[in-house]
């Protein structure tokens, strides 16, 4: 898809500079399929069988546009920031933090299905970079493992409140079974299977 020039934007209404036309967002249930065009994450072994997801070349280059956005978010600018980085997606589809960020965008304004799109659609990236029958481990803080680990557990929050628990559950336990020692997906699993036992057990007891 081509790419609208950066040079030549109009200004924003505060007068920041160059804005970004705004590309069209995942829809509400579009995180899971990936188009043929995405960008394919890169693998390499960190020893044995552990294994590293790496970052496009182009959100390396774009890291310093992800550290405005996050400037533009702590002073509130949440629809300018909200613009950036859906240009920034659309620019380079493998962003995965841009990805990120965008649901959380979407969380604080509690539009869950929005977020579950953008997570959903972080989170496909990674599974679609790894090869057939990928039995290795991920760990959770290493390289673009982490975002990835992040998009993942996004789409777990979203289809939980939405009350799809057991698509839920099968999220985390694909994590899990990327890393098996990463505490947060151990504990939202743990979380989850206390609430189902309270829903299951009769009341009074």
């Amino acid at each position: 898809m081509k790419q609208p020039p950066k040079k030549g934007r109009s200004q924003d209404s505060r007068g920041r500079g160059p804005r970004r036309p705004r590309p069209k967002p995942p829809s509400a249930d579009a995180g899971l399929p990936i188009a043929a065009d995405s960008t394919r994450l890169q693998l390499r072994r960190i020893d044995g069988n552990r294994f590293a997801l790496q970052p496009p070349i182009c959100a390396i280059d774009r890291q310093e546009d992800l550290d405005e956005v996050r400037n533009m978010i702590a002073g509130g600018e949440l629809e300018i920031a909200r613009d950036e980085l859906l240009y920034l997606v659309s620019d380079c589809r493998g962003f995965l933090d841009a990805h990120n960020l965008l649901g959380e965008l979407a969380l604080e304004e509690n539009d869950i299905s929005l977020a579950r799109g953008h997570f959903g659609f972080a989170y496909e990236i990674g599974l679609d970079s790894l090869p057939a029958g990928f039995r290795g481990i991920l760990p959770a803080t290493r390289d673009y493992n982490r975002p990835f680990f992040l998009a993942g557990r996004g789409v777990a929050r979203c289809l939980i409140a939405r009350g799809q628990r057991a698509e839920g559950r099968e999220v985390l336990e694909k994590l899990a079974r990327f890393d098996p020692r990463e505490e947060h997906i151990q504990s939202l699993l743990a979380e989850l299977a206390a609430a189902e036992r309270e829903k299951k057990s009769p009341p009074g007891r």
